[in-house]
């Protein structure tokens, strides 16, 4: 994914980084912060501590778009895979809650039974 993201994406306009989720994030300040299926596989602290360091890293008007794996609200509507050893996915509302505590604004774009995508941004100051 990240040699296709590397070959096909703008490199002068476009940095693309590999690392884990719990090391240090470059400096920034990023427009945009984007995290696929990934932040599932952090416990709950683990996912605070990040959406902090990523809003620590936004520029202002910056963005985080977050899709990923949630507990959904019914047992039923389960449809993707979950490991109990790597996987760790939370509930829609806490995670809006650690984007908010984070000093994001949350909003939920797209929510499909356990998927959901997340636009968080900054602030907009009047």
């Amino acid at each position: 994914m990240v040699r296709v993201a590397r070959e096909n994406l703008p490199a002068h306009r476009v940095d693309v980084v590999l690392g884990r989720l719990e090391d240090p994030l470059p400096a920034g300040p990023f427009d945009l912060v984007v995290s696929a299926l990934a932040v599932h596989h952090l416990e709950g602290e683990g996912k605070a501590d990040l959406y902090r360091r990523v809003a620590a890293v936004l520029a202002p008007a910056g963005r985080f778009v977050l899709a990923d794996v949630v507990k959904p609200v019914n047992p039923s509507y389960v449809v993707t895979h979950i490991d109990p050893e790597v996987d760790h996915p939370s509930t829609l509302e806490e995670n809006l809650a650690w984007l908010q505590a984070a000093g994001l604004v949350p909003e939920v774009t797209y929510t499909d039974r356990d998927l959901v995508v997340i636009d968080a941004r900054t602030p907009l100051v009047p």
